[in-house]
This record gives structure tokens, sequence and C-alpha cells, in this order.
């Protein structure tokens, strides 16, 4: 039996930590190894809570050696059970009382507790991830993003309801972070439209159409970093605002992570990845381009743009020794040769 086995294991290391605390004492007593005060009565301490725990895990041991092997089995699974339920039922409770997070960062954490349905259970790190990427988009604070949060989030549910949860079994996360990451580009675009509509410039045609295979084809084909590198620098193009870059920046690394991690899924995340597209076209009109023709005149312009490139060139700001090398090599008391 599990449980036996485990009980066995325990009380092996509480008579090993014994033997370990009593050869201190002694060496301490004999004057071979003098401990501080502090440290002669932690020992003692520790000796006493380990003699206790030895006792009490040997009481049990006795108790399932006499007990059947089913009992003890339902037992210890309704006892699991029992334990999540109360570490659910109380989460807020810790929330609240957490005494590293902000009082901002545990409000937001309590309010999406509220929010999350009732079946759908979340560690507290991760909550308090999300609330921190909440607080950073200021989604408490503008009650129209967030009213359109709620209708992204809507969208996204019912996208997904028709998708095998066996093949997303494993994505969690990503329906918390998606229609946040989709608000966010949201905002960014209209940011942008406004800006070209204030300073009287061409009207915006959205978002430039994506290419699949340069996701598909990242880190194993240059062309398609090119295509990528290229596609990203357009949109940069259309931002006027640092603020406006520096959001383009972070949407842009948020969708190529998840835009990889759902294609290294194959097939199995194919109707999950459509729904991501779906989401983003619907409130953002990012596209991915389908057209065989326009797939084909991109890649040749790919290819030109490569061939043009000049690799013995570096970036003006380009710095062999980094700030986390320097680091580094103090860290590790390394010698520059």
């Amino acid at each position: 039996m599990n449980a036996i086995i485990a009980i066995q294991d325990l009380i092996k290391q509480n008579q090993h930590r014994i033997k370990i605390l009593k050869h201190q004492l002694k060496d301490h007593e004999e004057g071979v190894n003098k401990l501080s005060p502090m440290a002669a009565a932690s020992t003692e301490m520790g000796l006493e809570k380990s003699q206790e725990a030895l006792e009490k895990n040997e009481i049990i041991l006795k108790e399932l050696q006499q007990r059947g092997l089913m009992e003890v089995e339902k037992e210890a699974l309704l006892k699991d059970a029992i334990v999540r339920r109360n570490y659910y039922k109380y989460q807020k409770v810790r929330l609240k009382r957490d005494l590293v997070m902000t009082n901002d960062q545990k409000l937001e954490a309590m309010m999406i507790v509220d929010e999350l349905p009732y079946d759908v259970d979340i560690e507290d790190e991760e909550i308090f991830a999300i609330a921190e990427a909440t607080i950073n988009l200021n989604l408490r604070i503008h009650s129209e993003l967030y009213d359109e949060l709620k209708e992204i989030k809507k969208d996204w549910a019912e996208l997904l309801k028709n998708i095998d949860s066996q093949n997303i079994d494993k994505l969690g996360m990503l329906n918390l972070h998606i229609p946040i990451l989709v608000l966010h580009l949201s905002v960014l675009v209209s940011n942008i439209e406004e800006n070209i509509e204030e300073k009287n410039l061409p009207p915006f045609k959205g978002l430039p159409a994506f290419e699949d295979w340069w996701v598909s084809e990242l880190w194993t084909n240059h062309q398609a970093y090119f295509g990528l590198y290229k596609w990203r620098s357009i949109v940069t193009s259309l931002c006027i605002t640092s603020d406006q870059k520096r959001a383009w920046n972070t949407i842009f690394s948020n969708w190529i992570f998840i835009k990889k991690l759902l294609n290294g899924k194959g097939s199995l995340g194919f109707d999950y990845n459509f729904a991501f597209d779906s989401l983003l076209e619907h409130h953002t009109h990012l596209i991915e381009e389908l057209n065989t023709e326009n797939l084909i005149s991109m890649e040749k312009i790919v290819e030109t743009i490569t061939a043009k490139e000049d690799f013995t060139q570096y970036k003006t700001n380009h710095v062999i020794e980094t700030p986390y090398l320097k680091f580094k090599r103090d860290k590790m008391n390394y010698k520059v040769q």
C-alpha cells in the first residue's frame, strides 16, 4: 500500500534525523564540537520534535497495518478532497492576508477569484500573476475597457464550446491570458486610428496580414524569421508614440509565444489556434493571409529582402558584453582574459 510505504519512509527519515541530532548534542556535551547556546537549544528542540514525529508516525503505521486496504485508500482520497476543497474555499482569505503583495494586487486577485467559473480552480501564484497583468493594463480603472474585456471573454468562451477538451487540457492559463492580449491589441489599434485622425495622416488601412509558415518554420528557416521581422517592423511603423511602440513589442512577444505553442501541438491545436485567430480578427481585424498568390508573392519579397541583408553590420546599439554577462562574471568571480 502506498500509504504504508510512505509512512515507513517517514519513520526512516525521523530515525535518521534523531541519530544526527543526538550525535551533535553528544559532541557538544563532550566538548568535541561546541555549539552556541542558540544552536544547542535549537538542536534540543529539533530532537524533541523528531522524537514526537517518530512516535506519531509509528502509531499511524500500526493503525494502517491493522486496517483493510480499501478502507484506508478511500479515507485518503476523502481527506485529499477535503484538503483541496478547503484550499479553494479559503483562497480569498489567504490572498487577503498575503504579506508580500501590495493591497492593489490583493484586491485585484480577490476580484479575479470572484469572476472565475465555479468549476475552475487556480493556484494562488497564478492568480497573483493574472492580477499583476490586469493592473498593468489598468483594466479596472477604465470601465469601458472592462466592458470590452467582458465582451471578449464572452466571445472566447463561445469559440471554445465545440473544441475537444482533451486537446486543450493543458492550455488552461491561455484561456485567461488570450482575452487580455486581444484587449491590449484592440486598444493599440484604436489609439493608432485616433492619432492618425488627429494628425490628418493617410487613413489607417488596418494591420498587415501575417503568414502561418513564418510561425511554423521559425528557428528552422531564416526566411521565416525575416518574414516575421519585417511584418513586425511594418506594424511598428504604424505606431506613432513611444508608448504605442512599447505596447506593440509586448503584444508581439505574447502573440508569437502563443502561436508557436499552439503550432507545436500539431493537428491537436488546430481548432484552438483557429479560435484564437477568429477572436483576434473579430476584435482587432488582424488576419492571416489565405490567398496562395499573395503567399507566393510575399515569399519572393522575403527572399529578395534576405538577399540584400548585410550580415556584417550590427545594430548601432550592439554590445558584445551585456549587463547580464557582466553581472554573471562578478557572481562567478570570473577573470576576464
